[in-house]
């Protein structure tokens, strides 16, 4: 007897916390059936064991009562009136638990014991189950998120075996099936983590042989618009990642590679015009240098129209023609660069033979005088010509502007103190050279 009333007890405390756990809009469907079932099942089995105790007269009036409870439990669920039928199931539920209580209290201190300490037990095993359960939907919904084929059905089987068998009274046999469910998850964990690492390495290997593709084109096109050396051969060192990467267990590596990609090709992508703006003015530069030289260049006009166009393109957006008309207008200045370097240099060797020739013919004819006021006017030639070649270079130009008052100063004592005029262009003339090699 003692046993059928410890499973009544355990089976009113498992309802008693199902009701609990289940959310309100549920028992207007199946749940319903769930909760009359039990309620009626509790009923039925307390009734046999009342037959063969002599039950008192409160015990008789609480059990009508809860029967009470349970016919308008039952009437509840067919009005499909949820809030009511959850009330009247959980006054049954208690009443028929004072009932327990007081035929347990009849009973050896040991035998109540083993009551109290039981529903604890069930209590702890139903925890167990229902941790057990959201685990395996936990990985269950990895598992169909990323479309693995895994079996997870021996699993749910295990938990429903579980919790019928708590149902009934048996804590036992749920205890030893929760070690199953456990076992059988760790299983299903394992599976997970084999499938997710080779999803990774595959999908990792499919990335690497689509950015390889576009990986040269990105590079060339790096190179164009004036990218840093050292970013340059970082990805020329993933390009030989990735060309190995179907070889390679490194899968960190692929990964991090393909971040590194991703995140440079963003950023090229968003800047690329600013570059391209930045390589325009360069050129715009060289064009101005090139129109303030004294003499004409033909390929000059050629070189204004292209840039007109590039600045156009660039202002449009239009990031591929731009481009390709930058790759020829730089193509055009390199070309003119050289020509007039090699003009210039003529021009210099000229001026050298004419300065020589001049200097001999003096030393003959001319006075001391003469000749250092030649030099002073081959020495302005030479820095009135440097003051258009220095450009922005600082040290540059305060030498040049030393030579200039050095040259003042050498102009007013060509007349009165030759020889200390003479002395001053030596000065300058080491300032020259100064200032060519800064320049070069």
């Amino acid at each position: 007897m003692r046993k059928k009333i410890t499973s009544i007890s355990l089976l009113v405390l498992v309802a008693s916390m199902i009701i609990g756990s289940i959310p309100t809009h549920v028992y207007a469907d199946s749940q319903s059936d769930s909760l009359i079932r039990i309620s009626t099942q509790a009923r039925d089995q307390l009734r046999i064991q009342l037959s063969k105790v002599d039950a008192s007269q409160e015990i008789k009036e609480k059990f009508r009562l809860g029967s009470v409870e349970i016919e308008s439990l039952i009437k509840a669920s067919k009005d499909e009136n949820v809030s009511a039928a959850r009330e009247h199931f959980l006054s049954a539920m208690k009443i028929f638990n004072e009932i327990i209580q007081q035929i347990s209290e009849r009973t050896s201190t040991s035998e109540t014991a083993l009551s109290i300490s039981q529903p604890a037990d069930a209590l702890r095993i139903l925890n167990e189950i229902d941790r057990s359960e959201r685990y395996a939907d936990q990985l269950k919904g990895i598992s169909d998120k990323n479309g693995f084929e895994i079996d997870f059905s021996h699993t749910y089987k295990l938990i429903d075996i579980a919790r019928n068998q708590l149902g009934t009274g048996d804590p036992e046999a749920a205890n030893s099936t929760i070690g199953e469910i456990k076992h059988s998850i760790s299983e299903l964990n394992d599976t997970l983590r084999e499938k997710t690492k080779q999803y990774t390495t595959d999908r990792a290997k499919i990335l690497a042989e689509k950015y390889l593709e576009d990986l040269d084109n990105l590079i060339t096109e790096a190179k164009e618009v004036g990218v840093s050396q050292e970013t340059l051969d970082k990805l020329s060192q993933i390009k030989e990642h990735l060309n190995l990467a179907s070889n390679t267990s490194d899968v960190e590596q692929i990964i991090n590679d393909l971040k590194y990609l991703i995140s440079f090709k963003q950023d090229f992508e968003n800047t690329k015009i600013q570059r391209l703006e930045s390589r325009a003015n360069q050129l715009e530069s060289k064009i101005v240098q090139f129109s303030n030289l004294p003499y004409e260049i033909p390929e000059l006009g050629k070189a204004k129209d292209m840039f007109s166009d590039l600045t156009a393109l660039i202002s449009e957006g239009s990031y591929n023609e731009a481009l390709q008309v930058l790759n020829s207008l730089n193509g055009l200045i390199n070309e003119i660069e050289d020509s007039t370097n090699q003009r210039n240099n003529e021009v210099t060797a000229n001026k050298e033979i004419t300065a020589k020739k001049e200097d001999s013919s003096s030393s003959l004819s001319d006075s001391k005088t003469d000749r250092i006021k030649i030099k002073i006017q081959r020495l302005e030639t030479v820095i009135n010509k440097l003051s258009e070649e220095v450009g922005e270079n600082a040290a540059a130009k305060r030498w040049l502007d030393n030579a200039l008052s050095l040259l003042e100063n050498a102009k007013k004592h060509v007349d009165d103190s030759p020889d200390e005029s003479l002395k001053i262009i030596m000065n300058i003339e080491q300032i020259i050279k100064r200032i060519q090699n800064t320049i070069q």
